[in-house]
């Protein structure tokens, strides 16, 4: 099995083997270093290998100096900023509120976790994110925002189309961010297709090797949106493929071949529409979020990225409302070709049954007559007379099927013949 083929349905443990957070931090000296766990070092070790080759160490977390030649022995000491960026399975919540317990006061770090339950996943809600009220001194502010993930099949079309969407929460820590997913909800999990885990895995070698700025809300807050214009990117490329089935299923001669393949269409085509109809949830959340939000209204960097990527969104959004107007009316076409493939076999083949029973009809007729006529009461009635033996009537009818096919076969020649025959013009 190839390794993107892996599913959660067949290797849960990629996905659910402790608990998943990637952190950057800058220490007080101004060193930098990243430490992973749980599914973000797997998928990182798995889609950069010369930055990040696969350790099999036995350790929960992997830490990763940047630009530093000394191993730190304690990596959660003296940080100075930090983003983290954390999934949630439900299982793992525990390891989590004591790794934000590493960064921040225990009281934040319960109030980040508590908070997560009731996150609003109404994109038109009135009600907006009300900010962390910790203590006097302590006010946190947050946005919840929705993004999707849709695998690329890079031309594999016996791979299913997957595709989910996942809410996360981005806090402001005022010396960092904390970015943290809901679990993919139960129904969701089949659409898990490794690597992806409807989280951002983009982020380049530079990131793991370069020293960058640590903690930047902006930055945070753009990587669920980069995630769906990537997705949508995706979608674009899957869409092509698609739009190539419809042309071959109606050139197909096998009408079951054609029919199977016009369902996987329909069921593509339906998981595509639904992509888009979320990408505008998407879109909708982040422009009321722009509008209501505190963390996104009192910071003009943040606004003017929600403003500018809602008008980037809805524009892609609406064009491909227009091609998916145009693969209904492909699917349409491509269905009624399949119709007319199943009605055509289904004509040869009573054609063919039709032609068996008349031929057969025509063979025994004389036979049924010859039969019928000796095996009439009045035969063998006068005295003397003789009666034809088994021999004579099984040969008579014998003879009289011959000859019934050989005047069936002139005659169907001859027909054929008169076919082809072209009409003479004048």
């Amino acid at each position: 099995m190839s390794s993107y083929s892996k599913t959660y349905a067949s290797d849960p443990q990629l996905w659910d083997a402790g608990p998943s957070f990637l952190l950057k931090c800058q220490y007080a000296d101004g060193t930098q270093a990243v430490v992973l766990s749980g599914w973000h070092r797997r998928a990182m070790e798995f889609e950069n290998p010369m930055v990040l080759p696969p350790l099999d160490d036995g350790e929960s977390y992997r830490y990763c100096s940047i630009d530093a030649e000394t191993h730190r022995e304690d990596p959660w000491s003296d940080i100075d900023r930090y983003e983290l960026e954390v999934s949630l399975d439900g299982a793992h919540d525990g390891e989590i509120s004591s790794l934000l317990e590493k960064l921040m006061a225990p009281t934040v770090a319960h109030a980040l976790m508590a908070s997560m339950p009731e996150m609003i996943q109404r994109v038109s809600a009135n009600k907006t994110n009300v900010p962390l009220q910790i203590d006097a001194d302590t006010r946190i502010t947050y946005v919840d925002l929705l993004t999707q993930n849709l695998p690329a099949r890079s031309g594999d079309t016996s791979e299913p189309l997957r595709a989910l969407h996942r809410w996360c929460r981005i806090f402001d820590m005022g010396n960092g961010t904390v970015s943290i997913y809901q679990p993919v909800s139960p129904d969701q999990l089949d659409n898990l297709r490794w690597p992806h885990n409807g989280i951002w895995l983009n982020r380049g070698q530079a990131y793991f090797t370069e020293l960058s700025d640590v903690g930047n809300i902006v930055e945070a807050f753009s990587i669920p949106i980069k995630y769906e214009q990537y997705n949508l990117e995706n979608w674009r490329i899957e869409f092509e493929f698609w739009e190539n089935e419809p042309f071959q299923i109606m050139i197909s001669d096998d009408s079951e071949e054609a029919a199977q393949r016009l369902g996987r269409a329909q069921r593509e085509i339906g998981v595509l529409s639904q992509f888009v109809t979320t990408a505008f949830l998407v879109s909708r959340n982040l422009e009321r979020r722009s509008k209501v939000n505190e963390l996104v209204t009192g910071n003009e960097a943040l606004q003017g990225l929600a403003t500018c990527k809602v008008a980037e969104l809805k524009a892609t959004i609406e064009e491909y409302r227009r091609l998916l107007e145009r693969a209904s009316g492909l699917l349409a076409n491509t269905a009624q070709s399949v119709q007319a493939v199943a009605n055509q076999e289904n004509a040869e083949a009573a054609e063919r049954t039709n032609t068996f029973l008349t031929f057969a009809s025509a063979v025994f007729f004389v036979p049924t007559l010859i039969i019928s006529f000796f095996s009439m009461s009045i035969i063998g009635l006068n005295q003397g007379e003789t009666l034809p033996s088994l021999w004579f009537v099984l040969a008579l009818c014998l003879a009289s099927v011959v000859v019934a096919i050989g005047v069936l076969v002139v005659l169907r020649r001859q027909l054929r013949k008169s076919r082809h025959k072209a009409p003479r013009r004048r």
